[in-house]
């Protein structure tokens, strides 16, 4: 009997990940959507409509230039005014279209502490 005619086959170890894939990276968690809703009072901080809102909450600065998961980094905001953000339409107001961006980077820094809660509450 030679040395390989036997067969140990041996489990490959099912090892867990080390950092999450691309595609999960800066996504917001359950408890952090749940969060920010609260804070915002189910509103749009734009226009303040509780209708028609998105699902989840907006990143104020892109995911694909390294914005977190973070409750500083999302709020809630209406179909409307995530329009005017990024599709380059008129905001709510009338502002123009390429204001929308930088008006929710000036709500946050005027806004919410570094733990994304209000500043006035």
């Amino acid at each position: 009997m030679g040395l390989f005619d036997e067969v140990r086959a041996i489990p490959k170890p099912n090892h867990k990940r080390s950092k999450p894939t691309r595609k999960e990276r800066g996504k917001f968690s359950s408890e952090t959507i749940q969060a920010i809703y609260i804070r915002d009072n189910g509103r749009c901080v734009k226009c303040g409509t509780s209708h028609d809102l998105e699902g989840i909450p907006h990143h104020i600065t892109y995911r694909s230039q390294g914005g977190k998961g973070e409750k500083r980094n999302g709020c809630i905001i209406c179909r409307s005014c995530h329009r005017w953000v990024h599709d380059g339409q008129p905001g709510p107001n009338g502002e123009l279209s390429k204001e929308g961006r930088y008006w929710f980077e000036m709500w946050r820094d005027e806004n919410l502490d570094e733990k994304g809660d209000m500043l006035n509450a």
